[in-house]
């Protein structure tokens, strides 16, 4: 008979137990063998302890449990349903003899690995499960059979106990070669042709020679032919728009059309007057026997003129200004003081 079970840990168990009008009866150890659907086979290493030594570690379902006797009602397998199987881990020990066969077919190697095959079928697995059968009530209902296997989550297998020889499972990787151990073509390695190719082919390149110093005090600094540092073009630009401004200034005081009410008509019509009789007194108070140079020369143009021509332009040939100023600053202080304190502007 094939009937289904229940685990041993299931509630209906200890119920049926302490009812104590169930005919229960119980079977422990009880040799067998499982069906179990291989999910995952890997290889592991013990400790240093063991060198290292390699096992395998195997993980599935339980999908079947077949007794090697017959238990009571005439069960005679027990078939889980679909969703209810149990998980097993079980763990292979190689003998030293499988060791010996999986360094010969290239254990050691990079490409050494659990093949496929193994995984995704059903293994036969020896193992030892307990029972308990409640027996039914009457002849026309089935028994009720609770079912558990031993060390399912640290079964030890070995050639002896299990009958696997494991180690034969494995392909021989020594025998590649690393050409066809290769999953595709190498990749191309880049070389020098030795051919160069001038990025600056037919364009124009200024020959002027950028020295740098050798002293230690001037290391950084770039000095041209002239000994002068190169400008750079920040100072370059504010350069050129400090000549514009220039230039604008330059052209606003040489221009004749100004505007009266402005600073400039301030300066020519009131301030510059006072200035020119200033400096005319001032030239004629000169003593006449210690003539200091150019000093004549501009008393003889204020005589001629009378003022200063401000609409021409400035002749530098001709010192009139600064000669009278250098005579004035020799003078004492005594001196300085009485003639400033008889100058009156615009007087």
């Amino acid at each position: 008979m094939r009937i289904a079970p229940l685990r041993i840990t299931d509630p209906w168990f200890h119920r049926l137990v302490r009812d104590g009008k169930a005919d229960v009866r119980t079977l422990s150890a009880v040799p067998c063998d499982i069906a179990v659907h291989m999910e995952a086979v890997t290889i592991l290493h013990h400790g240093i302890d063991q060198n290292y030594r390699p096992y395998l570690h195997l993980r599935g379902q339980i999908i079947q449990i077949r007794p090697d006797v017959e238990l009571p009602f005439g069960i005679t397998e027990i078939q889980y349903r679909a969703g209810a199987e149990p998980g097993i881990d079980a763990y292979y020990e190689f003998d030293p003899a499988q060791l010996t066969e999986l360094v010969r077919k290239g254990y050691f190697g990079t490409r050494f690995r659990v093949p496929e095959s193994m995984t995704g079928i059903e293994w036969e697995l020896p193992a030892e499960a307990d029972f308990r059968v409640v027996a039914p009530e009457n002849g026309e209902q089935p028994p009720l059979v609770f079912a558990g296997v031993r060390d399912q989550n640290s079964a030890v297998l070995t050639e002896e106990n299990s009958g696997y020889t494991l180690a034969e499972y494995f392909p021989d990787y020594s025998a590649e070669s690393p050409v066809r151990a290769s999953a595709g073509p190498e990749p191309a390695v880049p070389t020098h042709s030795g051919a160069i190719q001038d990025l600056f082919a037919g364009e124009y390149l200024d020959d002027a020679e950028h020295r740098w110093p050798t002293g230690t005090a001037d290391r950084y600094a770039a000095v041209n032919q002239a000994g002068q540092a190169p400008e750079s073009v920040f100072d370059r630009l504010v350069n050129e728009l400090e000549a514009q401004r220039r230039g604008a200034e330059s052209t606003l005081e040489t221009d004749a059309g100004y505007d009266p009410d402005g600073p400039a008509g301030a300066l020519r019509e009131r301030i510059g007057p006072g200035v020119r009789q200033a400096l005319s007194s001032r030239t004629e108070a000169a003593p006449a026997d210690a003539p200091e140079r150019g000093t004549e020369h501009a008393r003889d143009q204020a005589a001629g003129s009378g003022f200063l021509d401000w609409d021409e332009a400035e002749d530098t040939s001709e010192v009139g200004i600064a000669p009278v100023r250098t005579s004035f600053d020799r003078r004492s202080p005594g001196e300085w003081q009485d003639e400033a304190d008889d100058y009156q502007p615009g007087g």
